[in-house]
């Protein structure tokens, strides 16, 4: 029986607050997007958002990049070669 790893379940399974899973579910879904942009789609102040981006970053699940459209905005996207290999590590125990 094989089991499936996806993205959404290491992130469930990590200790994360529920603002930070929220995050990075948007990030996931839509893509690169500012800080703004999140705040729009998720359904928290931009206190916790920011908070949330933070702990994703110290955790190494969002990375950071200069917007290329307005280099003075920075958009965050998930971090996939970290995730290529926490699944590939899951897949060789099972």
């Amino acid at each position: 029986m094989e089991v499936v790893v996806t993205v959404e379940t290491i992130v469930e399974e990590a200790e994360l607050p529920d603002s930070c899973k929220k995050v990075f579910s948007v990030i996931i879904e839509e893509g690169p997007l500012s800080s703004k942009e999140i705040v729009s789609r998720v359904s928290c102040s931009t206190r916790s958002v920011r908070y949330a981006l933070k702990r994703l970053l110290d955790n190494e699940y969002v990375e950071r990049h200069p917007c290329l459209e307005d280099m003075r905005q920075t958009v965050y996207s998930a971090n996939i070669n970290l995730f290529k290999g926490e699944m590939s590590a899951l897949r060789r125990i099972q």
